[in-house]
């Protein structure tokens, strides 16, 4: 077999040309395909860690995109699910001071420091 690069003979079964280091067929065939079926595991998995999730979405975007989607989709639900229980909590406790007498004036050193 020639190298298709620099056209000297290499072994048959070389995966790179000793000459100049360029993949041969062989290496093209061995190639695998990844299998990116985009599944809602990953999307579980980015839920339940969005760190993870965020992750595996930069790691993946270019080679695997469903699957990095759906780990980025996860994450995503997460982090404003998270948010917006902070703001119901944030309401809950503003209620809760205001109906217990001290009124907004008593809340105020409190937010201020939050």
């Amino acid at each position: 077999m020639f190298c298709r690069n620099c056209g000297k003979e290499i072994d048959d079964k070389a995966y790179v040309c000793p000459h100049c280091g360029v993949l041969t067929s062989n290496a093209e065939a061995q190639k695998q395909p990844v299998n990116d079926s985009g599944s809602a595991g990953w999307g579980v998995l980015g839920f339940f860690f969005p760190l993870v999730g965020l992750i595996l979405f930069l790691i993946w975007k270019s080679d695997r995109p469903k699957s990095a989607r759906s780990a980025g989709i996860g994450a995503l639900i997460s982090v404003i699910l998270y948010a917006v229980l902070i703001v119901i909590e944030i309401i809950i406790v503003v209620i809760a001071a205001m109906s217990s007498g001290y009124g907004t004036i008593a809340l105020l050193p409190a937010l201020i420091a939050a």
